[in-house]
């Protein structure tokens, strides 16, 4: 092995320097690192030392591919940190950890063939060059064991499983080869005439069809839209085309797919566009209708706020139900983060009987709300508040009909389906719409009534 390097590929960064310089040296290894989480506590976040932080992390050779501010719940804190459960003041800096937001990044450094710089020497100083004391909140002391900037786990074996529990939608596959997402829009003339030729098209150049949304636009939505063209000679030409039927709102993945998706559209006008055959929109023309096809956005920040646009994000109320909670609760929750779910905050409560009364208040008076409640209160349930474009109708069809029986028979993959014990026991409930979501998640997350 001597005088030959090896690729070693691992999804954390190893606190210890010993272990790294060990890992690198011997043998001439080449380290290959891919993704860790790393946590800024919220004494720094609080302070307005982030970027400060975040500059020190990217002066030391690290890059950050996202990061996000979050109130961690427990149960995100155990299982970042449970390497250190048996530390005499774990439970005191769980407390304190929970004492405001957090922010949670996702680190990586590639290639590395020196010793990674020591996360120690970013832990014996702080932002401002000096050594870091005990902070000391009302009440509460932060546990001096456990202090540095940014915390990042060195177990090799949790790395992925903490990358997928705070950052569930982040792929670092896509991420390493520019997989990107970006807006398309079929106007109602080609939808109404070559749906399938154009759709076949966007398949055979490597797109995939993350979501879309076939929509009847108003004019105060093309208005919106297309604010920036309100002016033009064309846009009321524009106008007329757009609320003239059905649009087919596309978000499509694929390397580098923003200018991909540009490129074969071609130019914007139809004069410019035909004398480029090849484009999209010159082999898309529809007689006599002087304006393209087909939209695109014009770049990542672009498509950002245009996939916004059709797709906002959302968030609705879920909760697993006492019985599957104490045998399925790893398995529902694994279900509901490959379906591409955010779970925003989290908590494991039991219910009393007050509470399951006023949640279930609009079942009052049928014969099985004595039982329905006796079954929310039974023990601990999961309450989550879970985060995705189109989120209430997205988690109402990942959990299936409300009769497992039928569940079975018509979603086979669905949560009921799977889990659930039978109609009243069903495994998980979940909002109706997005006005009883924003109920609920301030009746059991924010103290106030549900009403």
């Amino acid at each position: 092995m001597a005088g030959k390097k090896k690729e070693i590929q691992i999804q954390t960064i190893i606190s210890d320097q010993n272990q790294w310089d060990e890992m690198l040296l011997t043998n001439g290894i080449v380290e290959v690192l891919t993704y860790a989480v790393g946590i800024i506590k919220p004494d720094d976040v609080l302070a307005g030392h982030v970027e400060e932080i975040k500059k020190k992390i990217k002066d030391a050779g690290f890059d950050i591919k996202a990061d996000e501010e979050r109130m961690l719940t427990e149960e995100q804190i155990r299982v970042f940190y449970a390497q250190n459960k048996e530390e005499p003041d774990f439970d005191a800096f769980v407390q304190f950890m929970m004492t405001g937001p957090c922010q949670v990044l996702i680190i990586t450094k590639k290639e590395a063939t020196d010793a990674i710089p020591h996360w120690k020497d970013l832990r014996k100083t702080s932002y401002s060059g000096e050594p870091e004391e005990k902070v000391k909140l009302p009440g509460l002391t932060k546990p001096e064991s456990l202090v540095n900037i940014c915390d990042v786990q060195d177990s090799v074996e949790d790395a992925s499983r903490q990358l997928a529990f705070f950052f569930p939608n982040f792929h670092a596959s896509e991420a390493e080869h520019h997989i990107e997402r970006t807006l398309a829009i079929i106007r109602p003339n080609l939808l109404k005439e070559r749906r399938e030729s154009i759709l076949q098209r966007i398949k055979d150049d490597g797109f995939q069809i993350a979501m879309q949304k076939e929509i009847i636009l108003s004019e105060e939505q093309v208005r919106l839209f297309y604010k920036e063209h309100v002016g033009q000679d064309y846009f009321l030409v524009l106008l007329e085309q757009m609320t003239s039927g059905p649009t087919l709102v596309l978000a499509l993945t694929r390397e580098n797919a923003v200018s991909h998706w540009r490129g074969l559209l071609g130019p914007k006008t139809l004069e410019e566009a035909k004398e480029n055959p090849e484009s999209l929109r010159a082999q898309y023309a529809i007689e006599n209708v002087p304006i393209n096809q087909l939209h695109g956005s014009s770049s990542l920040t672009d498509a950002q706020k245009e996939l916004e646009f059709f797709f906002p994000e959302e968030q609705t109320f879920a909760l697993i139900k006492p019985e599957a909670a104490k045998t399925h609760k790893d398995e529902i929750i694994k279900k509901v983060k490959d379906a591409g779910f955010s779970i925003s905050r989290v908590k494991e409560q039991a219910l009393t009987r007050e509470m399951a009364e006023q949640f279930y208040k609009d079942h009052k008076g049928k014969p099985f709300f004595e039982e329905l409640v006796n079954c929310m209160t039974q023990g601990p349930s999961v309450i989550m508040v879970l985060s995705k474009e189109n989120a209430v109708e997205e988690w109402r069809n990942l959990m299936g009909p409300a009769d497992p029986e039928e569940a079975k028979k018509t979603c086979p993959e669905s949560i009921r389906a799977q889990f659930a014990h039978d109609i009243l026991s069903n495994a998980v409930h979940g909002s109706s719409n997005i006005e009883h979501a924003v109920r609920s998640i301030r009746f059991l997350f924010g103290g106030l009534d549900a009403d």
